[in-house]
């Protein structure tokens, strides 16, 4: 019994290692890497072919990184009133001014988009239209964005274009 076990333990190891293979997708593959990806991808595929029901059933795999760098577009919360007068004032922008309770890491977490935004994205910016609300009465709404930049040598530059707009009353 314990050399079935040493084999199925083997067999696990060396199908884990096969499927996280760290191949890039041909299309981002660099010129001295597309002869070894057009190599060992189909190799991987056809080795992996009795084991593709692990994946699909159990919903997991080898493919992530453990130390995966940031890319260098990234983007930046603010959040603004508008006021009486019909303009909007920013009151918190991320990186100029330190929030701790948003600079937290859990509550980061709902907040801090990739490149799409988080599932909790929409119900953190309404709870975050309230707190801001609450020590800002007289805005007449509030607009919670995502401001574009690039991180180039430690330096924030902004593109001065925003995404993932949402605007509360």
């Amino acid at each position: 019994m314990a050399a079935v076990r040493a084999a199925v333990i083997a067999l696990a190891i060396v199908v884990g290692l096969i499927d996280g293979m760290p191949l890039p997708p041909r299309a981002e593959a660099k010129p001295w890497q597309l002869p070894i990806v057009n190599t060992l991808a189909p190799v991987r595929r056809a080795l992996l072919v009795p084991f593709a029901w692990i994946g699909r059933d159990l919903r997991f795999s080898q493919r992530w990184a453990l130390f995966q760098g940031a890319p260098a577009q990234r983007f930046r919360m603010e959040v603004a009133g508008r006021g009486s007068d019909g303009e909007w004032h920013v009151v918190h922008r991320v990186g100029t001014d330190e929030d701790e309770l948003l600079a937290y890491r859990r509550v980061r977490g709902a907040w801090n988009p990739t490149d799409h935004p988080t599932g909790q994205y929409t119900a953190f910016v309404t709870w975050l239209a309230a707190r801001t609300r609450a020590s800002h009465p007289d805005f007449t709404a509030v607009r919670v964005r995502m401001e574009n930049v690039v991180i180039d040598h430690g330096e924030v530059r902004d593109l001065g274009t925003y995404t993932f707009v949402q605007t509360r009353p």
